[in-house]
């Protein structure tokens, strides 16, 4: 870790140019930690470390300004903004000899050197150990874009007459990397006005920097959100735990220890924090992992809704679309890290789904619209959904399971399939990429794992114990427990089942269950305690009459197919049953089935693992119908 020709160069450069180091602080290099920054003696907090002023950044805004480089200022209109910063930086090491930033160069990664970001894993041993994995389909995606930015920008130089051999595709990517592991937003350089932004080239006589102004007001948003690199900054190695302060000055971006920070000692490595970033977004941009990140998420795309739904989201909530108004999957992706476990008050209605508020709020929102929506609901935006759906008094609760189901069905396949290619993997990873790529695996693996098993959790207990007596809140129902139920509180008459005994020659629920009559059987309950509604108690009568659902008397729906030979099952029970009984109830329609039973089953119904009652704790899937009992 001592002082190279290219750190006292480099250090010499920045000072020449009005950067900053601490007298304690230096640019150092070592085989672990490439260049990195280092005490030489103690940092008290608040200690003002490094800075950089905006005539030492590096971005496409001196591309705009280079007169010995004019394509880029002549074919701006052909460039995106971010490929422009690419090939400037290109264009400056092929010629580092004569460029201004020769100093800065030196201390860059080498481009033919072992690069570990995921955009350098091109060996199969090494793809195999990404594949299947979000960072894998994140790069392949990036690749195709960034392919596309270098055959269009050749395309442009070789017209320009500039040689474009050196420009190749493995240098490009280099310098996307640089950008991507080195680079801070344009932010830290916006000015007060959007209307003029400082660029800087060289001045001929003697090498100092000029100061343009680049008339700004007209350019898109995109034209002002852009990376920079900025020289002796981008030196500090990342930490999470690192406590420092971003300073964004006029004409200067510094990093100071914070007041938090318990200081340096000498020897001790100065790191910056570049934020909560998991491994895959550090494995992408910086070629790094951290074993056990606490910031280490997975992520969870939303497909588009429905196009009715889409057209009143777009009103609240326009981020969620591109400029042309389509949806845009990559702002509706949602990161989603470990949840930690929380003590669990009581059960029933005291006992809050602490899953629910470790998981983005922004997610649980749209996924509620989407639940409504399928519902046939009014839209309604919500300025508090977490709460609206996890407080105790709202009925927002009954949501819960169907977004614990969504949320699952959309996690439940990537496990499979990152287990079935680890399984093909050697035992160990032999070499530094497949090391990284290794931890991040198991990371998504662990994240997974946790997610859908506390989801699961969640869900299964909400399952209903028929020995527990009247329930309340929310619970998930067998066929047979809610029999169990409504017979031992004298709710369901006898005729329910001698009506479905008259068609099927049993009343044997398991029996029916094994014939494929379940189905059925729910909606012919839920249409015959429709039937008696206002003679049920309060707390089944609520459970029975979602929102959705609407009373006898209000227009009809649509009949469904099964609605009509549910109708058949009907006559066999009114003529079996004679005049006293709810089958001939003159109610029952097509329509009626269809709302009533058939919407709840719809909408309330899926299998969830319950115990089978067999010996060592066993479980059976089983169609549960999901109740929010009063």
């Amino acid at each position: 870790m001592t002082a190279t020709r290219e750190t006292e160069a480099f250090e010499e450069w920045l000072r020449t140019h009005n950067g900053f180091y601490h007298a304690n602080v230096h640019l150092r290099h070592d085989e672990d930690s490439g260049y990195h920054l280092r005490t030489t003696a103690p940092l008290p907090p608040e200690t003002l470390t490094v800075s950089t002023p905006h005539s030492l950044a590096l971005s496409y805004l001196n591309a705009l300004v280079d007169d010995a480089f004019p394509v880029f200022k002549q074919q701006k209109h052909r460039f995106k903004v971010e490929a422009i910063g690419f090939f400037y930086l290109m264009a400056q090491y092929i010629n580092r000899e004569q460029s201004f930033w020769k100093p800065y160069l030196d201390t860059l990664p080498c481009p033919y050197q072992e690069l570990t970001e995921a955009l350098f894993f091109e060996h199969e041993e090494d793809v195999a150990w990404l594949e299947d994995t979000d960072v894998w389909r994140t790069v392949c995606a990036r690749a195709q874009v960034y392919e596309m930015y270098h055959r269009d920008g050749i395309e442009v130089l070789r017209e320009a007459g500039i040689d474009t051999q050196p420009y190749t595709w493995h240098l490009f990517k280099w310098a996307a990397t640089i950008y991507a592991s080195r680079s801070f937003s344009s932010r830290s350089l916006r000015p007060t006005s959007n209307k003029y932004w400082a660029a800087y080239k060289s001045r001929p006589s003697d090498g100092t920097r000029q100061a343009v102004l680049l008339d700004m007001c007209h350019a898109s948003a995109e034209d002002l959100h852009f990376p920079v690199l900025f020289p002796g900054l981008d030196a500090a190695n990342h930490s999470p735990d690192a406590k420092v302060d971003w300073t964004f000055d006029p004409g200067r971006f510094t990093i100071n220890l914070s007041t938090e920070s318990e200081g340096l000692q000498a020897g001790d490595e100065f790191f910056n924090n570049y934020g909560a970033k998991g491994n895959g977004e550090l494995l992408i941009g910086y070629g790094f992992c951290i074993p056990d990140n606490p910031h280490d998420t997975v992520g969870m795309t939303l497909k588009a809704p429905p196009t009715s739904l889409q057209s009143k989201l777009h009103s609240t909530h326009p981020g969620y679309f591109t400029n042309e108004g389509n949806w845009n999957p990559k702002k509706a992706t949602f990161y989603l890290k470990r949840p930690h476990t929380t003590p669990q008050t009581t059960s029933g209605l005291s006992q809050r789904p602490q899953i629910f508020h470790q998981l983005p709020e922004a997610l649980l929102e749209l996924l509620l619209y989407i639940l409504r929506d399928e519902r046939g609901l009014e839209f309604k935006s919500y300025a508090r959904p977490l709460h609206h759906l996890t407080d105790l008094e709202s009925d927002g609760r009954r949501y819960l399971p169907h977004i614990a189901r969504m949320i699952v069905q959309s996690l439940a396949p990537k496990l499979p399939k990152l287990q079935l290619t680890s399984s093909t993997l050697p035992s160990e990873p032999k070499s530094k990429k497949q090391r990284l790529a290794s931890i991040y695996r198991q990371g998504q693996n662990d994240i997974l794992t946790s997610l859908i098993s506390a989801l699961r959790t969640y869900t299964r207990s909400l399952i209903y114990n028929p020995t527990a007596g009247i329930p309340r809140g929310p619970s998930l129902v067998t066929l047979e427990s809610f029999i169990h139920l409504l017979t031992s509180q004298t709710l369901l008459p006898e005729s329910f089942l001698t009506g479905i005994e008259a068609n099927a020659n049993t009343r044997d629920l398991e029996q029916l269950r094994l014939a494929d009559w379940e189905e059925d059987v729910w909606v012919l309950l839920l249409c015959y305690l429709h039937l008696q509604l206002d003679r049920l108690p309060v707390w089944l009568r609520e459970a029975l009459t979602p929102e959705y659902v609407e009373p006898i008397s209000a227009a009809t729906a649509t009949a469904s197919e099964q609605a009509e030979s549910v109708m058949d099952i009907v006559s066999v029970a009114a003529e079996a049953r004679g005049d006293d009984s709810l089958w001939r109830n003159q109610s029952w329609t097509p329509e009626f089935v269809a709302r009533t039973g058939g919407s709840m089953l719809q909408f309330e119904a899926f299998m969830v693992m319950v115990p089978s009652g067999g010996e060592g704790g066993a479980e059976e899937a089983r169609l549960c119908l999901y109740l929010h009992f009063a």
